[in-house]
């Protein structure tokens, strides 16, 4: 008798310990804090408990899973608002693990992530904004080709250099400007003031076709010509530069051509040279004839949403790639 009543008791002791345990789990979280030096931030996280992390670097935030060795409670969601820190929340993964979110204004580069006994440290720049500047053709009393539904090019320009610009603004990867952002005309020589004035680091001009031959249709892609092909060669500046710019160009067309979808058919030679005009920005650039507004497909599909939408895309992603790439 007194031996069931003991374990009875025991028992007892034992389960209430364990409810007192649960009910006032323990503050690990001491402290958050985000410092800034120049361009690089380090965000710091100090716990009263040693703790094993792992850690999840994303673009647009930070992600970390925290095991405990005791019951832990979750610290109020925050809205930091703290320089680049939009916010962070804590999220219960298991009794004796927190999950940590922690949201950011701006896509970010991560240096480095360091843990001691007590505390983490992740230190990580904003990423810089490439410009992009785009360039709708014609616009204004310069009407430039005519469909065969009596449809302009400086409208489809305008319209695709729009929804071009709000996609990649979207991203948050680049700054964006437009040489002309309604129907009006403007010079060669203001467009190049314009792209040089805004710190270009790619220029895309926009166009297109047209031909006599109502049967061609197809995309292309222009670059400044080869040196020894340019007719008045003496106008290059700094021939260096030029075939450096040059160089840059035809790598973007050549993944551009690569990244539009077989729905987009490419004229026969795709990647051409020319002396257009507003491709002497000193900018590596490109001008692309979207199609042939002449023939009935192409004029179709370029006042196609979904068509122009594939396009854009193609567009985006050879940017990702070209600007994204720290060798070029």
């Amino acid at each position: 008798m007194f031996y069931s009543t003991f374990r009875v008791i025991f028992g007892l002791f034992i389960f209430l310990q364990c409810v007192c345990l649960r009910a006032d789990p323990q503050q690990v979280v001491k402290k958050i804090s985000i410092t800034k030096e120049g361009n690089r931030y380090q965000l710091r996280l100090d716990f009263s408990e040693t703790f094993v992390p792992r850690i999840h670097l994303l673009p647009g935030g930070v992600k970390l899973l925290l095991s405990f060795s005791c019951d832990v409670a979750i610290p109020p969601a925050r809205k930091m608002d703290k320089g680049i820190i939009r916010g962070y929340v804590f999220e219960r993964f298991s009794p004796s693990s927190l999950m940590f979110v922690c949201a950011l204004h701006e896509n970010v580069t991560f240096i480095s992530k360091r843990y001691s006994k007590h505390s983490i440290r992740i230190t990580f720049e904003i990423h810089k904004k490439r410009t992009v500047v785009i360039d709708p053709g014609h616009g204004g009393k310069d009407p430039g080709a005519s469909g065969i539904t009596g449809n302009c090019e400086k409208n489809i320009t305008m319209v695709t250099a729009v929804e071009l610009r709000n996609a990649l603004l979207k991203s948050g990867k680049y700054k964006v400007v437009l040489t002309r952002e309604r129907d009006m005309f403007i010079t060669n020589e203001e467009r190049i003031n314009k792209i040089k004035a805004a710190n270009a680091d790619f220029l895309i001009s926009l166009h297109t076709d047209s031909n006599k031959d109502t049967n061609i249709r197809g995309m292309t892609v222009y670059t400044l010509p080869k040196l020894d092909v340019i007719r008045n060669a003496a106008g290059v500046d700094n021939i260096k530069d030029y075939c450096k710019i040059l160089g840059q160009s035809e790598k973007f067309a050549k993944l551009l051509v690569r990244f539009f979808p077989n729905t987009c058919k490419m004229s026969n030679q795709p990647c051409r040279n020319s002396e257009f005009k507003v491709l002497k920005a000193d900018v590596p650039a490109v001008l692309i004839e979207l199609g042939c507004i002449s023939n009935k497909i192409d004029n179709e599909l370029l006042h196609s949403r979904e068509f122009r939408e594939k396009t854009i895309m193609a567009i985006q992603y050879a940017l990702d790639s070209f600007l994204g790439d720290d060798k070029q």
